[in-house]
């Protein structure tokens, strides 16, 4: 496995559906795809004939429609998209990294991860556009909070990009995206595609994921802090051990086994500190072993 340093399963959330999130997601905005289709009609405009269609009108995400009081529409906008070329690239990145992310992070996160980038995406995006009526659509936002997401978890996981083919390590691909749209919203490159709903979502699924996991994840900014990790390892290793630990005594299989039944049970949140750093020193113990 890509990550193959942490043992067994331990960031994943015990609580699951019986159902994919990522599916139920993907379900939903191809069927309101196909209905915003089956409305569409051609519009007359100064600028010529364009299609519109009633779904997009109702549930896309307008500044000035949501100041009026239609807050429904900082959650719809990301269930509704402009082609089929917006959905098929929004979907294809939602099933690439949301089917590898939901099994380590569970249904109900993952759910509530696509949402709060979604969420965070809009607001970013409505700080900029406070009394424009343009509208504003796509799951985009919410597709980069989960690439930020997936990066955190499998940094070092090697895929290869389709423009240009080359290959990349997902923490790579994830600092490239962030960089590309900051310059694009700097210098209006691309105009008409929302870059500041994909910040917005960036960092939503961010900090979503560093509240819940914290130090067990990689960090995107890393850099900006001394003495940290930044491969997601943890803070300490085999020669930067934290203060107590003695490097020469062996977690012993019956206080791992506990410690990671305790946390299928209530969740990694439900550890102490003392058994998250048993857990760190197991796993150094574990790679120094490989090593060896």
């Amino acid at each position: 496995m890509p990550d193959g340093n942490y043992m067994g399963n331990p960031l994943r959330d015990s609580r699951s559906w019986p159902v994919s999130a990522a599916m139920i997601i993907m379900i939903a905005n191809v069927l309101v795809f196909f209905i915003q289709k089956m409305t569409e009609t051609g519009v007359d405009t100064p600028m010529g004939s364009v299609m519109s269609d009633k779904v997009t009108e109702a549930l896309a995400l307008v500044s000035t429609d949501v100041r009026n009081g239609q807050v429904y529409r900082l959650f719809s906008y990301m269930f509704v998209h402009g082609g089929f070329a917006h959905i098929f690239f929004n979907m294809w990145g939602l099933y690439l990294f949301g089917s590898l992310l939901e099994s380590r992070i569970g249904a109900a996160r993952f759910f509530n991860l696509y949402v709060i980038s979604g969420l965070c995406g809009a607001g970013l995006w409505m700080l900029s556009n406070w009394n424009s009526s343009i509208p504003c659509l796509g799951a985009s936002g919410a597709v980069f909070g989960i690439i930020i997401a997936t990066a955190m978890f499998f940094p070092d996981l090697r895929i290869m990009l389709l423009l240009p083919p080359i290959p990349m390590k997902l923490k790579t691909f994830a600092i490239v995206f962030a960089v590309l749209e900051v310059f694009f919203e700097l210098t209006g490159t691309q105009r008409g595609v929302a870059h500041l709903a994909h910040l917005g979502g960036f960092l939503g699924g961010y900090l979503y994921i560093r509240m819940l996991y914290k130090n067990e994840v990689w960090d995107i900014f890393s850099f900006l802090k001394s003495g940290k990790s930044k491969t997601g390892e943890g803070m300490y290793s085999m020669n930067n051990p934290p203060p107590g630990w003695n490097v020469s005594d062996k977690v012993s299989q019956a206080e791992l086994d506990r410690i990671l039944d305790k946390m299928s049970l209530s969740g990694i949140n439900s550890l102490t500190e003392t058994e998250m750093e048993t857990l760190r020193k197991a796993r150094e113990q574990m790679r120094a072993e490989r090593e060896g």
